[in-house]
């Protein structure tokens, strides 16, 4: 017997969370790839000693960079999930994700003081 009972219908349901949540941090990953795009391109716009001429490259690399490391992460957070739904106890570990989260927060956070510091 697979899973951890209660029916094939929550089994079904926790699988599909799991995608749904997989496919939101490829979400996350793409946006912020596509902010360092951005910022990249809009760094080569601005006029000279513009705060995002000096920092908007190191910040579209890093941010580009960023939701690389985000979207890659989610095929080994999307296998882990699927084998805790299906082992027979299921014990929820938010630590990974919560970690991400906040190296995330940190990462927004030391961008906007950058850009904030300049003016």
């Amino acid at each position: 017997m697979r899973g951890r009972g209660a029916g094939e219908g929550v089994r079904t349901r926790d699988h599909l969370a799991n995608v749904r949540t997989t496919l939101a941090w490829v979400r996350i990953g793409m946006i912020l790839m596509a902010v360092g795009y951005a910022s990249d391109k809009l760094a080569a716009l601005e006029s000279a000693g513009s705060p995002l001429r000096t920092y908007g490259r190191p910040l579209g690399i890093v941010a580009a960079s960023a939701g690389v490391v985000v979207a890659a992460a989610a095929l080994p957070r999307f296998l882990w999930a699927r084998a805790r739904i299906e082992s027979p106890r299921f014990e929820p570990r938010p630590w990974a994700d919560l970690a991400l989260v906040v190296a995330l927060g940190v990462g927004v956070i030391v961008a906007l003081a950058l850009l904030g510091a300049t003016r």
